[in-house]
C-alpha cells in the first residue's frame, strides 16, 4: 500500500512541476495590481505633439497599457492579456512621414514586448526581447521611437513567449502621403481563440495529444479508413511512419474578427467600394476569404500594392495582410466570412444593412483523399517527420556568398529605391491608392532593394499541397504568382550575391520544428554581409506549412511574374513545396527570422540574420541566451490508468534532443515494478535514441520459492536504444547489468475510431499488455487492459 501512496503523490506533484517549467521569467517583486485601469476609449486616438527628436514630421504618441482580464468568447470565462482593456488591441493610426512615439505600460507580473510587424525601423527598436530590445518588465514602461517611411496596413503583437496567442496584437494603419481619392475603409484583425491556456496547448502538442484531433474529427482512424476504402492508404501512411494527416495542430473553439464572432458595418451604403484592410493576426491559423456581394479586388499584399486583380477567395496565411477591395450590395448586407481552413469554423462581418446576403459553404476536409495524394507524392520519404538528410550545399552551415557578379547585365535603367505608386494601374471598381512616397526610404537609409529589370525569373514551385483535391476546395482558388509589383523589383545585379539554402524539417511526433534539422538553440545565426544581394531558397520537406517572416526588411518572392515579383515581409511556403526570396542587405545588427505559427517558433523553427561585421545590439550582447533557449525548455505530461487489479503509471519530462521516462506498476497484493530511462535522440529524424536506466521490481506474491533477480524481482541497470519501425512501432533493445538482453516492441495510441485507441507491448521477457481507451475529454478516457502479470483490469485514465 505505501507504493500506492508514493505513486498517487508523485502524480500529485506533477502539475505544479510542469507549470514551473515552460514558464517565462518572472521578475522579482510583487509587481503591479492587476486592478488598476486603462484610459478612457477618447485617449486612445493617437496625439500631435511638438517634435522632441531628431525625426522629422509629426509626432504622433500612444499610450498602450498591457494586463490581463477576464474574457468570454465561447461561454466560459478564461483569463487573457489585453491592451487598453481590449482584444484585439487598437488600431494605431498615422500618416506616412510621422515620427511614432508609443509608450508600452506592464501592467502584468510578467515580462511583455511589442513588436512591430511589417514596420521598417531601427534595430533596437523592433521588440524582439532579449534580440533588439529589452523586455518589458513588470510594473515598467518602454518607450518606442521611430519614423514611418512607409505606409500601409500592418500589425503588432507580442514576442514575449506565447503573449500572442493570449490576446496582445493588433492593427497599424499608415496612410500614404498623397491620397488620391477618398474611400471608406475598415480594419479587419482576425485571429483564434481557445480556452485552454497557450503555454498548456503547446504542452500537449509536445505529448502528442490525441483530442485536439478528435474534437476535429481528424483521427483519421483505421475503422474510419476502412469504411471509407482507404484502409491500404492509411497502411501506407504509417508504413512510412507518418503521423496522420492535418492542415493545423491545434482545434480552436472560436475564430474572430476584430475580437467578435460575429461583426457589422452598417455605415456601408449600397453601391459603395470600400476598403477592407485584413489583418491575419491569428496565432496558427489560414484563412479562406470571401465576400458575399460579389468578387474582390486585391490591391495591396503585406502593405505593399499590386496591379489589382479580381478574386473569388482568397487564402491568407498567419501573419499576412492583404488589402481589399469590395462593393456593398444594393440591397442586403453582404457577409465577409474568413474560414479557418481545415473548415472547423469561421468569422463573419456584414457589410451593409438590410436583409444578410451569406457567403457559400465550403465543403469539409477529405483527410483520406488527402493522405491518399501525399501517399502517391514522389520524395516521400523525404518526410519521415524529420525531414531529409543535408548535403553541405543545403545545410545552413557552409553560407558564404557567391559572386554573381559576371552573369548577364540586365537590360533597363536602374531604379533608385522604390517608388511604388499606382499611377494609372488598372481596376474596374475604383482608382488605386498611392503606396509608396519617392525616395522616403532612400532618405532613411532603408531602400527595399535598387531594381532593374532584369527579367525572366522563373515562378516557385508551389509544391506538395497546393492543389490537393480533398483541402476544402481550395485548388486553383489564389496562389502567390497572381500578385505582381506595380514596378520591376530586381536587385543590382552588379552587387555580389549569397545563396543560402534551408530546408524546413521537423518531427511531428515530438513537436520539434526547425531549419536544417536544428532548432534556433542548437543553430541560431545566418550570416550575411550589408551591401550585397541575398537569395534565400527555401525545401519544406515536412507535413505542415509555414508561413515564414523576416523581420527589418521586405524582399521579392520571386514568382511567375519575374521582374515584377511582389514584395513582401512573410510568405507561406507549402508541404513538400519550394520557394525562393531575394532581399539588398542594406541594414545592420541581427534581425529575427522564423515561423509565425506560433506554436513552431517556440518549438525550434526560427534562426536570427546576422549582418557580419556591425557591432551587435546591447541587448544581443547580454541578454542573448535567454532568446535561445526558449525552444528547448523541458515539458511534462504523464498518463495514469487507475484499474480494478492496479494502477499503471507513465511520465515523460522531455526537451528537443532529450527525455527522462519513467514507468511504475502497482497492484494491490502489494506487487510493484518501475523502470526509469534518461535517452537522447541521436539522428536527424529523431527515430533513434540511446538509453541507459535503472529496473527494479518487486512483484512477492508471483515469486516462486527460493527465485531471485528474474524479471519478478530485480534492481539492474540497463542501456539500450529505442528505434522507430514502421508502422509507428517502437522498438526496445537493451542489455541489463546481470548481463540479460531484452527486445521489446509497443505500439501506443493505435486509432480504431475517432475517439477509440489501442496500446499495445510484448517482449522477449514474456511480458505482454494489451489495452483500450474511449477518449471523453482532454483529460480523462474510459479504459481497460490485461497484463501479463497484473491480468484484467478497467477503469479510467488520466492524462496529463
Amino acid at each position: 500500500m505505501r507504493v500506492i501512496f508514493l505513486l498517487a503523490a508523485l502524480l500529485a506533484t506533477l502539475p505544479a512541476w510542469a507549470q514551473s517549467m515552460p514558464g517565462m521569467r518572472m521578475a522579482k517583486g510583487t509587481g503591479p495590481h492587476l486592478t488598476q485601469s486603462a484610459p478612457p476609449a477618447a485617449e486612445l486616438q493617437g496625439k500631435v505633439v511638438t517634435p522632441r527628436s531628431s525625426y522629422v514630421g509629426k509626432r504622433v504618441e500612444y499610450d498602450l497599457y498591457v494586463d490581463e482580464r477576464l474574457v468570454n468568447f465561447t461561454g466560459r470565462t478564461r483569463r487573457a492579456i489585453g491592451i487598453n482593456g481590449q482584444i484585439p488591441a487598437p488600431t494605431l493610426t498615422f500618416n506616412e512621414g510621422d515620427t511614432a512615439v508609443i509608450q508600452v505600460h506592464n501592467q502584468m507580473h510578467m515580462e511583455t514586448s511589442i513588436h512591430w510587424h511589417g514596420i521598417l525601423l531601427p534595430n533596437e527598436q523592433d521588440g524582439v526581447p532579449y534580440l533588439n530590445t529589452a523586455p518589458v518588465e513588470p510594473g515598467g514602461t518602454h518607450t518606442f521611437t521611430f519614423p514611418l517611411i512607409q505606409s500601409g496596413t500592418y500589425w503588432y503583437h507580442s514576442h514575449t513567449m506565447l503573449q500572442e496567442q493570449d490576446g496582445v496584437y493588433g492593427s497599424i494603419v499608415i496612410h500614404p502621403k498623397r491620397i488620391p481619392y477618398e474611400m471608406k475603409e475598415y480594419v479587419l484583425v482576425l485571429s483564434d481563440w481557445t480556452d485552454h491556456k497557450s503555454k498548456e496547448v503547446l504542452r500537449y502538442l509536445k505529448r502528442t495529444g490525441e483530442w485536439f484531433a478528435v474534437q476535429k474529427g481528424a483521427t483519421q482512424s483505421y475503422g474510419e479508413a476502412l469504411a471509407a476504402g482507404y484502409f491500404k492508404d492509411k497502411l501506407k501512411q504509417e508504413w512510412g511512419r507518418m503521423p496522420a494527416m492535418d492542415l493545423t495542430d491545434i482545434y480552436y473553439k472560436k475564430f474572430l474578427t476584430n475580437g467578435q464572432e460575429k461583426g457589422y458595418f452598417k455605415d456601408a451604403k449600397p453601391g459603395e467600394v470600400v476598403r477592407l484592410r485584413v489583418i491575419n493576426g491569428s496565432a496558427s491559423s489560414y484563412f479562406f476569404l470571401q465576400y458575399a456581394g460579389g468578387p474582390m479586388q486585391v490591391i495591396a499584399a503585406d502593405g505593399i500594392n499590386v496591379e489589382p486583380f479580381p478574386i473569388n477567395k482568397l487564402e491568407i496565411a498567419t501573419a499576412e495582410t492583404y488589402d481589399l477591395l469590395v462593393t456593398v450590395p444594393a440591397m442586403g448586407a453582404a457577409e465577409f466570412r474568413a474560414t479557418a481552413n481545415d473548415i472547423t469554423g469561421y468569422t463573419s462581418t456584414y457589410i451593409g444593412t438590410g436583409e444578410p446576403m451569406k457567403a457559400p459553404d465550403l465543403p469539409r476536409i477529405n483527410y483520406f483523399q488527402m493522405m491518399r495524394e501525399m501517399n502517391s507524392m514522389e520524395g516521400m520519404s523525404g518526410m519521415d517527420m524529420g525531414g531529409a538528410g543535408m548535403t553541405k550545399q543545403q545545410g545552413g552551415g557552409e553560407m558564404k556568398g557567391m559572386d554573381m557578379s559576371g552573369q548577364k547585365p540586365a537590360s533597363g535603367s536602374p531604379m533608385p529605391g522604390m517608388d511604388m505608386q499606382h499611377g494609372s494601374a488598372p481596376t474596374t471598381t475604383a482608382p488605386s491608392p498611392q503606396n509608396r512616397p519617392e525616395n522616403a526610404q532612400e532618405k532613411a537609409g532603408k531602400s527595399i532593394g535598387s531594381m532593374q529589370d532584369m527579367g525572366g525569373m522563373s515562378g516557385m514551385d508551389m509544391g506538395g499541397m497546393a492543389g490537393m483535391s480533398g483541402m476544402g476546395g481550395s485548388a486553383g482558388d489564389f496562389n502567390y504568382n497572381q500578385l505582381r509589383a506595380l514596378n520591376p523589383t530586381t536587385l543590382d545585379s552588379t552587387k555580389q550575391w549569397r545563396e543560402i539554402n534551408l530546408t524546413l524539417t521537423g518531427n511531428m511526433l515530438r513537436y520539434v520544428w526547425s531549419f536544417d534539422n536544428k532548432t534556433l538553440s542548437e543553430a541560431d545565426k545566418i550570416p550575411i554581409r550589408k551591401g550585397e544581394n541575398v537569395r534565400m531558397t527555401f525545401t519544406n520537406t515536412t507535413m505542415m506549412r509555414h508561413p515564414l517572416h523576416l523581420h527589418g526588411h521586405f524582399f521579392r518572392l520571386v514568382n511567375a511574374q519575374g521582374a515584377y515579383s511582389p514584395m513582401k515581409h512573410t510568405f507561406d511556403i507549402q508541404s513538400m513545396g519550394k520557394v525562393t526570396i531575394e532581399f539588398d542587405a542594406n541594414e545592420e545588427q541581427d534581425w529575427f527570422f522564423h515561423c509565425h505559427i506560433l506554436y513552431h517558433m517556440m518549438a525550434g523553427m526560427a534562426r536570427i540574420v546576422s549582418y557580419e561585421g556591425t557591432p551587435q545590439n546591447q541587448y544581443a550582447r547580454t541578454d542573448y541566451k535567454e532568446l535561445k533557449k526558449e525552444d528547448n525548455r523541458p515539458y511534462l505530461w504523464a498518463d495514469l490508468m487507475a484499474h480494478s487489479q492496479g494502477a499503471f503509471l507513465e511520465t515523460t519530462l522531455s526537451n528537443n534532443r532529450n527525455a527522462l521516462e519513467f514507468e511504475g506498476r502497482v497492484n494491490y497484493q502489494g506487487n510493484f515494478e518501475t523502470e526509469t530511462h534518461l535517452l537522447r535522440y541521436l539522428d536527424n529524424r529523431q527515430f533513434l535514441a540511446a538509453f541507459v536506466g535503472f529496473d527494479y521490481r518487486n512483484n512477492r506474491t508471483l515469486l516462486a520459492e527460493g527465485e531471485r533477480n528474474t524479471k519478478n524481482n530485480r534492481r539492474v541497470f540497463d542501456v539500450g536504444a529505442y528505434y522507430l519501425l514502421p508502422l509507428l512501432v517502437r522498438s526496445e533493445l537493451r542489455l541489463d547489468s546481470n548481463g540479460k538482453v531484452r527486445l521489446q516492441l509497443e505500439r501506443t495510441d493505435l486509432p480504431l475510431s475517432n475517439n477509440f485507441f489501442a496500446d499495445l507491448l510484448v517482449n522477449t521477457d514474456r511480458e505482454y499488455n494489451v489495452a483500450f481507451r474511449y477518449m471523453v475529454s482532454k483529460y480523462v478516457s474510459l479504459s481497460t487492459n490485461y497484463d501479463s502479470d497484473y491480468k484484467w483490469g478497467a477503469g479510467l485514465t488520466l492524462h496529463y
